[in-house]
């Protein structure tokens, strides 16, 4: 990911961008930040977070014309949250004299002409940064100010606020000379100065017009910038606005440090960031607090009010997305955090595990982009992150390894398989890895009863395809293996006679839509959704037109992430529960922004706890038990403890291996198991059974059914990834003659095995009629001297070389 991609990901998330009032303030005020202090009735900290941002605190919390509140979302809610009425409140509040803390001064020498409030605010924000600084005024250095805002008198309040401010400028070494302001002084100043600013509000008859001058810089010429105009009434009435004012003399002081040090006055001034999204779904109106008391006409709260007040802020921010998504709570950021965290993982620290953990955590699900105003997507973020870690070799084998094993398992000789239907078959039924591993009895129905009933229509003739469509590749981030494995896809499809496709799985459909585009391929429940289904319900064996468990009365349906922009897809899979007789609820979050139940994006291989929430989260939002038309949604929820059925249930019920909806799905041993056994069925029925195949995997399973492992054990197995067979065959082999010792500590075998690029430990000890194994664990990666046959090979290589360079020594 370069610069540029990072910059375009960042600017779609506005997370960082400031609040509507802090964006309407001219001072950067932090107003959540300030009402947070107040709502807490930390008034000291309130305090200093205003002297901290606005120049003249004291004037300004008496003056500013609170643009903050014109764009509160509070406004038609129960009010606009009282900004000003709270600034004015806590800058009223009795506090010791700032403290002024020595700075060395900058070498550079400013000016000020003019007292006006933006010819002071400038000096506030100046004196602050320890420019050597003089200040020309005409008359009483308060004149000019009281004249534009008598308010700013003393009246009823404590203090005088205005005093408060000049003697906190004078604490500052700020120069003040009485003088008459004129052209000459200008020049004048202009000449021994590094820069000047003429304030327009104080010495109207010497400033441009305002709109000669680029409003961001208010830079006019040579070393000299202008600000603090006053603005015109519809009926010519000139009026000094204080927040335009300060404003101006706050902008002007950035331009006169720039010009001073012979600086660019517009690079990197501001952040150009999107406007902040904030959700007001749910919020209630909550009027606004008037206080009891006032001070020359101002209302000043209470401690208590000014609480009460303050806590009606909604504390404005988007986060939209973490609302729903447990992946991007999990890391407690944003999507545009995690943008530069994948860009650095790449870029500079070169596969930081946090990062690693954070990049293959996502589902991939997209649903982000839906909830997101700006369509910020961390899938294609995180999808491209794998991509550069797989490429430049950062991304941890273990992170995906057993799925992409799976992956290749399911589309080996012993789980796939291509069953022809005549020479030329019309359509080609793809169930995909999943639902063949889960629900091999229903497939095999379906497809028997599938290829009678389109053997009577106009395009005869249904071919099968088992095989994964190697979506995990792409989840992964392995594009050359996604797209090799595509390419035997497309083989096996241009072998069958190139018929339309028809996949029950909506990965398998977006996989295959895109590698076969000729392939034209359909769901499998639009495919029925249009044909006369009777006869379905009976096509199990022991099939019954009653259902073996009660069905519920109404199911919450469950859209699979992988089809959210599948409209067909929806329509199909909702046509097809009511002809069954199901009603229909509709989530939340459905269709569109329907939720991931934890699958999708291998997340379920390499966070497999972050995996379990997410199915967790999403079976929350379901009030009614789930419909769910992908056999890993339907699983996912019920291992979460949620009631869950699949649209198969109820157009096929019944069967020998019927299940409830509480029942939990197979675990991945019996999805390998599942898978083999469906190829053997379905050859057997549809194609030439493979006798010696079937005699040789019997063998097999009779030799390691002496191998004994609790049901206690398989659970922690499933949970690290480790299959019954390995366990079993681990055992065999030690035994076997293999790599194995004697566990001094509790009298158990220890043996070793590796059958391919992950080596297995046991430790199990002998029964009377086999073994029974006690734990189990693994590595991903090749551990020296644990067996296999690579390991052997080396060995042997070794010696044959050594061996040879001894004779030739002799």
């Amino acid at each position: 990911m370069d610069q540029t991609t990072l910059h375009d990901f960042e600017s779609r998330c506005t997370q960082e961008s400031p609040p509507r009032c802090r964006a309407a303030c001219p001072f950067d005020l932090d107003a959540r930040a300030f009402l947070a202090r107040m709502a807490e009735g930390k008034t000291a900290e309130a305090r200093k977070l205003l002297e901290r941002h606005l120049p003249l605190p004291h004037v300004l919390a008496r003056l500013c014309d609170h643009p903050c509140e014109n764009l509160c979302l509070r406004r038609d809610l129960g009010g606009a949250i009282a900004l000003h009425g709270l600034e004015l409140t806590c800058m009223s509040a009795e506090s010791a004299a700032q403290r002024v803390l020595p700075m060395p001064p900058k070498r550079f020498r400013l000016a000020i002409v003019g007292a006006g409030l933006a010819g002071l605010a400038a000096a506030w924000d100046l004196a602050r940064k320890s420019y050597p600084l003089t200040l020309f005024h005409q008359g009483e250095l308060a004149d000019t100010l009281l004249t534009d805002y008598p308010e700013l008198r003393q009246g009823d309040f404590p203090k005088n606020f205005l005093a408060e401010d000049l003697e906190d400028l004078k604490r500052r070494k700020v120069v003040f000379e009485q003088t008459t302001p004129d052209a000459a002084l200008l020049e004048k100043c202009a000449a021994e100065f590094d820069a000047v600013l003429l304030d327009a509000g104080a010495c109207p008859e010497l400033a441009p017009e305002e709109s000669a001058l680029d409003a961001d810089t208010l830079h006019w010429q040579g070393k000299i910038c202008c600000a603090g105009w006053k603005s015109r009434t519809a009926t010519g009435h000139l009026f000094a606005s204080a927040s335009k004012q300060a404003g101006q003399g706050r902008r002007a002081a950035q331009s006169m440090e720039r010009l001073a040090a012979g600086l660019s006055l517009t690079a990197s001034r501001d952040k150009n960031m999107g406007p902040l999204h904030t959700s007001l779904a749910g919020v209630e109106a909550s009027p606004r607090v008037e206080p009891a008391r006032t001070l020359s006409g101002e209302p000043v709260y209470s401690p208590a009010e000014a609480a009460a007040e303050a806590r009606r802020c909604l504390q404005c921010e988007c986060l939209i997305c973490a609302r729903q998504c447990v992946y991007i709570q999990k890391y407690k950021g944003y999507p545009r955090l995690y943008a530069r965290q994948a860009h650095n993982n790449a870029s500079i620290v070169k596969g930081l595990h946090t990062a690693n953990a954070m990049i293959n955590g996502c589902a991939l699900c997209g649903q982000c982009t839906e909830l997101c105003p700006e369509n910020f997507s961390m899938s294609e973020l995180c999808l491209m992150a794998r991509r550069d870690m797989v490429e430049h070799g950062y991304m941890p084998l273990s992170a995906h390894d057993f799925a992409l094993e799976d992956m290749e398992n399911a589309s080996g000789p012993n789980c796939a398989l291509s069953l022809p239907d005549g020479d030329a078959p019309a359509w080609l039924f793809f169930p995909g890895c999943q639902l063949a591993a889960a629900r091999g009895e229903q497939v095999t129905a379906l497809y028997g009863w599938l290829r009678e009933a389109l053997a009577k229509t106009d395009r005869p003739g249904l071919a099968l395809l088992l095989s994964c469509c190697g979506i995990p590749a792409r989840w992964a981030g392995r594009e050359r293996v996604f797209r090799e494995h595509t390419d035997k896809l497309r083989e096996n499809w241009e072998a069958l006679g190139r018929p339309r496709i028809v996949a029950a799985c909506s990965s398998c459909l977006s996989a295959l839509r895109e590698a076969i585009p000729e392939g034209g391929a359909l769901s499998l429940w639009e495919v029925l959704d249009g044909m006369d289904l009777t006869g379905l319900r009976e096509a199990l064996p022991k099939g019954d037109a009653t259902p073996p468990f009660p069905l519920p009365q109404k199911f919450s349906i469950q859209d699979p992430c992988t089809a959210r922009h599948a409209a067909a897809w929806q329509a199909a899979t909702r046509g097809l529960a009511k002809k069954a007789g199901a009603e229909v609820a509709e989530p939340v979050l459905t269709g569109a922004s329907t939720a991931c139940c934890g699958y999708g994006g291998l997340v379920w291989c390499a966070q497999p706890e972050l995996a379990s929430e997410m199915s967790a989260h999403r079976a929350a939002g379901l009030d009614h038990p789930a419909l769910a038309s992908c056999i890993m949604c339907r699983d996912r929820l019920a291992a979460s403890g949620k009631e869950a059925w699949h649209l198969l249930d109820l157009l096929l019920p019944g069967g020998a291996k019927a299940a409830s909806g509480a029942a939990a799905g197979p675990g991945l041993s019996a999805r390998r198991a599942g898978r083999a056994a469906l190829r053997r069925e379905l050859l057997s029925r549809h194609g030439q059974p493979d006798a010696a195949a079937d005699a040789a995997s019997e063998a097999s399973e009779t030799r390691r059914a002496k191998v004994q492992v609790s049901a206690e054990l398989l659970a922690r197995l499933e949970e690290r990834h480790i299959l019954l067979n390995d366990v079993r065959d681990a055992v065999l082999a030690a035994e076997a003659g293999g790599h194995r010792f004697l566990n001094q500590e509790n009298g158990r075998l220890l043996g070793s095995s590796r059958p391919r690029k992950v080596t297995f430990w046991v430790e199990y000890e002998k029964t009377d009629d086999g073994f029974l194994v006690a734990d189990a664990w693994c590595h991903r990666m090749v551990v020296p001297g644990s067996g296999g046959a690579e390991a052997e090979a080396v060995i042997q290589e070794h010696q044959r070389v050594t061996d040879g360079g001894r004779r030739e020594r002799t």
